[in-house]
């Protein structure tokens, strides 16, 4: 047999989910089968069928990679043909002209209605004498046509998803009308059920496959099959897609057309891939991506189920990410670029090519959907970035602006940037810098994506700096976000390089000590209440305390620069919480007071204040003081507890990476030991029950009649399982004889 099927959307809307399914389902068993997919457009319902409506079928079934082997066609075209095969209809005898009008039929319904009756035509008007004819049309009312359909008629067909089905004539519903009212003895414009058999019939359809909701039309075409003198095509119908709550899918359950889901950023391979699943199992039933041409050759109606599928989102976003993390680069950057363009972002999709391949590389393996990209994206080609408050919060940690401003000296060099290189900076600096590496590369996300979350750092990183946006996100974060400059002089935002000693001479009054402040130091306590020391994180950093001269009344003045001086009078320190210091005249001891710094990420580290006396008898006369601050090294104990803190810091963001990467295997592994547990469940429930009596062999009964059930249904074929029926039926006959 040369199987010849067809899809026969109506062009009253956009091509919806469902339809698009059943064209699944009828391309899978042509190609199958090695059989023609046939497109016709049934149009006839003239007031709700419109062109844009029949651009949007052929557009979406192209898209998902329906290809037809003949049409389309369109049943308006072909009216003319449907009212010869009325004519015929009325010239056998097997249809009439039916003058009911509608109060008449109102009227029916309501006494159907009072006396409980289920509502249906009374043929009223099926054995007309020419005679009433001819006065009702000289009352001027119109005919319809109707196709007599006899009560006590059985139809049956052998369904390939739902085996045999059986309707009575008299559930029908009365005689049924297959063309329009007209006047003058004209026939009127043909009807569905009619014009859907002499399609069929005319095309040679051999498969009529479509949803279970078509199951009521079938056996009022079986019988226009008949009274045309056709074969009969075997008939399919296939499950409806329910929602979540288990109703037929409709526009109120929002996305239902192609078009929709087409702009949501669904690939058509993904799309056309869950479809399939939607009421179709494969053999393996592990097996759940493959192409449509691979769907073709293991597609069979023996699998289709004949309960409803429910959409399932979860389903379709984890098939659809699939699709998009083996996509090639080079195709994924072109799916991207509408989607971009579309979002306003500036780019030359010729120039900028490499560089938007990178960005798609970067964000492939994250993309559920292709508007993800959108968001994705936005920190590449957007000039500023917006700050979350995770990353504000970040950037105010200490030790976040030095690590930023040393990352920023180092770029100064860099006139580009290759991922390895950006690896070796953080590790560089991380070591020389004595700053924590997970600082660094936390104080980096922040600056350059405003988030703590999202792409590959290091990457992303490399993207920017590509475009010199790195450097001004780094910028912006030093000077915008008022970010604590480090050992710096005024206000120039230049952090204090490790290891160098600052030495500036401090005038002293002749008073024994004086209180410090950022502006000016009276004199009118008699010690140093407190100074303010801000440590750099480089170790072994060695800073003097500065010169400040007093005037006679004991206020220090501002200082101006002068060579080989800082300028500086006060050095904040970040979060950091100093001992109050005494500093005696010259000649006191040299060993004044050690202070203890802390701070929330940083490991402790002890300062040591040492008051060096003045070189000659002048200096010493003038009240003049140097003082050398020195900060000891952190011990073994405190590096080792910082690696911890990295380690444990950067811990979670592992687990998560390697989550993603292995999510699919994963996920096999805990579904295999879910089931293993399962089975030991089961089997020692098994064992208990059967220690009793009678039970182990009830259980065995059950078993060997499953098992009977499952090679009858699944095993054998629709015609071999009909026709051991029949053995069986007939088996039955000689044991125990017919029944009268």
């Amino acid at each position: 047999m040369n199987v010849r099927v067809r899809l026969a959307p109506s062009p009253t809307g956009n091509l919806h989910i469902g339809t698009a399914r059943t064209a699944v389902f009828n391309w899978l068993f042509a190609r199958n089968q090695g059989g023609q997919f046939i497109l016709r457009v049934e149009d006839t319902d003239v007031e709700r069928s419109k062109s844009e409506y029949t651009d949007n079928i052929l557009e979406g079934l192209t898209w998902l990679g329906m290809n037809w082997d003949e049409g389309p066609s369109f049943q308006s075209e072909r009216l003319e043909i449907y009212r010869q095969a009325v004519q015929t209809l009325l010239d056998n005898g097997l249809a009439y002209r039916c003058y009911t009008t509608s109060e008449e039929l109102d009227e029916m319904r309501e006494a159907q209605k009072a006396n409980k009756q289920a509502p249906r035509y009374d043929n009223r008007h099926r054995n007309l004498t020419s005679k009433e004819r001819a006065a009702f049309e000289g009352e001027g009312r119109q005919a319809v046509v109707r196709f007599i359909i006899d009560d006590d008629r059985t139809i049956s067909w052998n369904d390939m998803v739902r085996d045999t089905v059986t309707w009575k004539g008299s559930d029908l519903g009365g005689d049924m009308v297959i063309a329009r009212a007209s006047s003058g003895g004209v026939i009127g414009q043909p009807l569905y059920n009619l014009a859907v058999v002499v399609d069929d019939i005319d095309m040679a359809i051999t498969h009529v496959i479509r949803g279970e909701d078509h199951i009521g039309n079938t056996p009022k075409q079986i019988l226009l099959y008949e009274a045309l003198g056709a074969t009969i095509p075997e008939f399919a119908h296939t499950p409806l897609i329910l929602n979540s709550q288990g109703q037929k899918l409709s526009k109120r359950d929002g996305v239902t057309s192609i078009s929709d889901f087409k702009d949501m950023g669904y690939l058509p391979e993904a799309l056309v891939n869950y479809m399939t699943l939607l009421g179709w199992t494969p053999p393996d039933s592990t097996q759940e991506i493959f192409t449509l041409s691979e769907a073709a050759e293991l597609f069979t109606f023996y699998r289709v189920n004949k309960a409803g599928a429910k959409f399932d989102w979860d389903k379709l976003n984890w098939l659809n990410s699939q699709y998009l993390h083996k996509m090639p680069v080079p195709q994924l950057t072109d799916l991207l670029i509408p989607y971009w363009q579309k979002a306003g972002y500036e780019f030359d999709t010729e120039a900028d090519r490499p560089w938007l391949e990178q960005i798609a590389a970067l964000i492939g393996p994250s993309l559920v959907r292709l508007t993800d990209a959108v968001d994705m994206c936005k920190l590449f080609f957007s000039p500023t970035v917006e700050y979350e408050e995770e990353a504000l919060a970040q950037l105010q940690q200490p030790g976040a602006a030095e690590a930023l401003q040393a990352v920023l000296e180092v770029l100064e060099s860099h006139a580009t940037l290759q991922s390895a290189e950006a690896q070796k900076i953080t590790k560089k600096l991380s070591k020389e810098k004595n700053l924590n590496k997970g600082l660094i590369m936390r104080s980096l996300r922040a600056a350059l994506t405003g988030a703590m979350h999202g792409p590959d750092l290091i990457e992303s990183w490399v993207i920017l700096h590509q475009r010199g946006t790195a450097k001004t996100r780094l910028l912006e974060a030093i000077s915008n976000l008022n970010l604590p400059a480090v050992g710096v002089a005024a206000e120039t935002p230049t952090p204090e390089q490790p290891n160098a000693e600052t030495v500036a001479e401090t005038s002293v009054a002749q008073h024994p000590a004086a209180e410090v402040s950022p502006a000016e130091i009276p004199t009118s306590a008699p010690e140093v209440s407190a100074v303010e020391i801000s440590a750099p994180e480089a170790v072994a950093a060695e800073v003097t305390a500065v010169e400040i001269p007093t005037s006679e009344t004991g206020e220090v003045s501002a200082l101006e620069p002068t060579d080989g001086e800082v300028a500086a009078v006060e050095i904040p320190a970040l979060e950091t919480v100093a001992a109050a210091v005494e500093i005696p005249a010259a000649n006191q001891q040299k060993t004044i007071a050690s202070g203890e710094m802390t701070s929330s990420n940083e490991p402790e580290k002890t300062i040591i204040i040492t008051e060096i006396p003045a070189e000659n008898e002048a200096d010493s006369s003038s009240g003049t003081t140097q003082v050398i601050i020195t900060e000891e090294p952190p011990s073994q104990t405190q590096q080792i507890k910082e690696q911890i803190i990295s380690i444990l810091s950067e811990f979670p963001a592992y687990i998560g990476s390697f989550y993603e990467q292995y999510k699919s295997p994963l996920t096999v592994v805990g579904v295999i030991l879910a089931s293993i547990v399962s089975l030991k469940v089961l089997l020692g429930i098994v064992d208990e029950l059967n220690d009793i009596p009678l039970l182990a062999p009830t259980f065995e009964l059950i078993g060997i009649g499953y098992t009977a059930w499952f090679v009858y249904r699944y095993l054998l074929r629709s015609s071999n399982r009909q026709q051991l029926g029949q053995e069986i039926q007939a088996l039955k006959e000689q044991i125990f004889g017919k029944k009268s």
